[in-house]
């Protein structure tokens, strides 16, 4: 439909029939407003994808993700979590106690060892020998006789010579076994000497306890704030088992989900800014290149795309981060400095 506004009514707006309309004019002017109002409605979604794809063309923006500094605590050997010193948010120095933990099983060995260390009455190493002795005896007698068993069967061809050699072979094992027992015993190893080395095995053990004990509790290994307590008091945990996440007083890193299509923006020293969720702009650099390609997080994506993949790009901060954004994960977006812009003198 084409609208016209030369009409006669137009081009006489205060007449209408050759009478006089005093309030033809106004009449006319809302009219043709209306109409005007009406093509910018139907023109507004043209307009405002017209200018989202120019501002695409002119512009590169990417989202990303601040990144602190974060290590993970685990546990160093298996335990039971006796307290935990510390809570989420919680500053802490370097050596500042953050999980107490104990070993039950370790706790009865040392009761046990001092136990017997306490005892007057130390093992009868002569008894324990002259029974070694007499097992020993034993077995090379059983074995003796089945040697000659055997041979009594070879005879009557109810054997076979393997059997008869295998018969041989264990004689000669247990008597090897008698043999070194018995020089053992001839080397000076007395009930005195026994009961020494016995003690000395047994403070080598609790002293080998008491250490793994010490090392059982853990302290802060760097200064930062405890971001997140993973295991709960009572719980027993395994080697490497993760406690507790501290994220260090470092400087926070920035991490660009960029467009593979503006990888020409990802090299190092690249000037960028950063959007903050109040709105406020940081200025950036980029750090490195990107070594690799991980999908959009799910809370970066935008309606209606599909899942996709971005440019691992690292990028750190030209100043101090405020404390107030000094969050995990805190989602923002960046904006790279325009070649189209700068041929014209503009800033970004």
């Amino acid at each position: 439909m084409k609208i016209r506004f030369d009409s006669p009514k137009e081009r006489h707006p205060t007449q209408d029939n050759g009478l006089e309309v005093l309030y033809a004019p106004g009449k006319r002017l809302a009219f043709r407003l209306r109409w005007y109002l009406i093509l910018l409605l139907i023109m507004l979604p043209a307009l405002w994808l017209a200018g989202r794809y120019g501002l695409d063309m002119i512009r590169v923006e990417a989202p990303a993700l601040v990144h602190l500094p974060t290590l993970e605590i685990r546990a160093r050997q298996a335990g039971r979590v006796q307290a935990i010193e510390v809570k989420a948010g919680d500053h802490v120095e370097v050596g500042s106690p953050l999980v107490q933990m104990d070993n039950p099983e370790w706790d009865l060995r040392l009761a046990v060892l001092d136990g017997a260390q306490a005892s007057t009455t130390p093992p009868r190493a002569g008894n324990l020998g002259e029974q070694n002795r007499a097992v020993l005896q034993s077995l090379v007698a059983r074995a003796g006789q089945r040697v000659s068993e055997v041979r009594r069967l070879l005879g009557q061809g109810a054997a076979t010579r393997g059997e008869l050699l295998e018969a041989q072979n264990a004689m000669d094992s247990r008597q090897a076994e008698l043999l070194a027992f018995e020089r053992s015993l001839a080397g000076g190893i007395g009930a005195a000497s026994e009961s020494e080395r016995y003690a000395r095995q047994q403070a080598a053990e609790r002293q080998w306890l008491a250490g793994q004990m010490a090392n059982l509790n853990i302290s802060a290994p760097r200064a930062g704030r405890v971001a997140e307590v993973i295991a709960a008091e009572g719980e027993n945990v395994g080697p490497g088992t993760p406690l507790l996440r501290l994220e260090q007083d470092g400087p926070p890193q920035l991490w660009i989900y960029l467009d593979p299509k503006d990888v020409e923006h990802a090299q190092p020293g690249s000037a960028l800014q950063v959007r903050m969720p109040d709105g406020s702009w940081v200025k950036a650099q980029v750090a490195s290149t990107a070594e690799s390609a991980n999908p959009l997080p799910t809370d970066l994506r935008k309606p209606f795309s599909s899942p996709t993949r971005g440019l691992l790009v690292p990028v750190v901060f030209n100043e101090p981060l405020p404390a107030e954004w000094r969050i995990d994960s805190l989602p923002v977006r960046v904006r790279f400095g325009d070649q189209h812009l700068r041929l014209f003198g503009m800033a970004f």
